[in-house]
């Protein structure tokens, strides 16, 4: 797909940002028995949030995992020993409710229900119905991001975003919380999207070969330079029109559209072009 707009600013972002969602939405309901596996491998003492219900959230710490009435069951506890030392069992049906944390471990007497601390009501607001535990299960590129680093940076990591809702702040966050950029993540963190900079350097290949979605080029400079790499999986190309390349772009694209592009059955979704912009989108053969 390419998308020309008067402007390139937040284009290529926001399209990650779809992706990373999508992706979480769709394997919302399959990871759960994974992620209790994982749960239970690991060692007494962990900290962890644990998700009651929604807006409610707890600090906690995982106990030994026990088999009971012929189930497994992870435990977490929720307050200290002071307190009672409060524990839920939680079954394999509600393992998406418990996520590892970076906390101290250190649990309080009682609680309240809202670790504002813990909680991400801008991650939650953007991830609908799909659970926010979902970007914490494990390292994976579901997109990749080929651009001028320090453009998309300021865009991801330094560019305060706010949510309204009828008229009042609802959220705020950057978006970084969603994009998860592997360049941009904490050791301890999961990434769920990478970075190629546009340079002299070719793009990794384990990054190229690990997509799950897609590319998306934002300018014509990275899809020109390597455009040609990333056949297995979708791009989507953002063209800014005052940049030098433009044109060079627009003839790369219709050249592909018109020696590679095959037809198939089932039609490709309508695509509304915002005001000001074009968007070719068709199917290639992968060569």
């Amino acid at each position: 797909m390419a998308i020309a707009v008067p402007t390139r600013a937040f284009g290529a972002v926001f399209v990650g940002l779809g992706m990373v969602i999508s992706d979480a939405a769709a394997r919302n309901r399959a990871s759960k028995t994974a992620h209790f596996e994982r749960l239970f491998d690991l060692p007494a003492g962990t900290p962890v949030i644990f998700r009651p219900k929604l807006e409610q959230v707890l600090k906690g710490i995982l106990q030994e995992p026990v088999e009971r009435d012929g189930k497994l069951w992870i435990r977490v506890q929720v307050q200290s020993n002071e307190g009672g030392g409060l524990t839920y069992f939680v079954a394999e049906s509600r393992a998406l409710q418990v996520q590892p944390a970076r906390h101290s471990g250190q649990l309080p007497k009682k609680q309240d229900g809202e670790n504002r601390r813990l909680v991400n009501k801008f991650v939650d607001s953007l991830l609908g119905d799909a659970d926010p535990v979902q970007l914490g299960l494990q390292s994976k590129i579901v997109c990749a991001l080929v651009g001028k680093k320090n453009v998309l940076e300021y865009e991801i990591r330094k560019t305060p975003l706010a949510i309204h809702i009828n008229g009042r702040l609802h959220a705020e966050g950057r978006l970084q919380d969603v994009l998860r950029v592997d360049r941009f993540a904490a050791d301890t963190q999961t990434y769920r999207s990478a970075l190629v900079p546009v340079g002299a350097n070719i793009p990794p290949a384990k990054i190229i070969n690990n997509v799950e979605i897609g590319v998306i080029f934002d300018g014509a400079a990275g899809f020109l330079k390597w455009g040609e790499m990333c056949h297995r999986c979708h791009q989507v190309v953002i063209l800014d029109r005052t940049e030098p390349y433009f044109d060079d772009a627009i003839s790369a694209i219709n050249r592909r559209f018109s020696q590679d592009r095959t037809e198939c059955e089932t039609a490709l979704p309508a695509c509304e072009a915002p005001s000001g912009g074009e968007v070719l989108a068709f199917r290639e053969a992968v060569r």
